[in-house]
């Protein structure tokens, strides 16, 4: 357990230097559409972990994940609740276009809304959108952070007020 825990650690610090470096990169819609693969419809496990900036300790929530292209994002939490929580094209689009987006290459949709930042390192992608200053959700949101490879792998949400949610994807 003592092992796992130090790899764990380790892996949380190698992930956070990696979104550290992706907003170095500015990147153009250009170049994301020739190196983030077309992703399709999957099924996985997921982990969150919500930090809160007046709570010490992360919520920790883990269960399914459901990816139905073009329709939605189910996740169905198995612990510490059951809990079936839907992003669909007609309930919380927002979103649910962004994955949307990334997964089909449509990434024109979000050029509006985000500044696009972009490192690749050994077949690995990490894409880093940040609203724009003109757009509403930079009122609330500081950043999203998108790693994977063939998949979205992580997925890091930071927010202006000092929390941040961080979700890991497996098969």
């Amino acid at each position: 357990m003592k092992k796992f825990s130090i790899f764990f650690f380790i892996f949380i610090i190698a992930t956070n230097s990696v979104f550290a470096d992706v907003f170095d990169s500015p990147a153009k819609v250009k170049q994301l559409a020739a190196q983030i693969p077309v992703m399709d419809s999957i099924s996985c496990k997921f982990k969150q972990e919500k930090y809160l900036k007046n709570i010490e300790k992360p919520l920790i929530s883990y269960g399914n994940f459901e990816y139905k292209k073009n329709i939605g994002i189910v996740f169905d939490t198995t612990y510490p609740v059951q809990l079936k929580t839907s992003y669909t094209n007609e309930n919380r689009k927002q979103i649910n276009s962004v994955i949307n987006a990334i997964s089909s290459k449509k990434y024109s949709e979000l050029e509006r809304e985000f500044d696009f930042f972009f490192e690749e390192r050994n077949n690995n992608w990490t894409l880093g959108l940040k609203p724009k200053q003109s757009q509403n959700s930079s009122k609330i949101l500081k950043s999203i952070t998108i790693s994977g490879n063939a998949i979205i792998e992580n997925i890091e949400i930071l927010q202006n007020n000092g929390n941040k949610t961080v979700l890991w994807f497996t098969k």
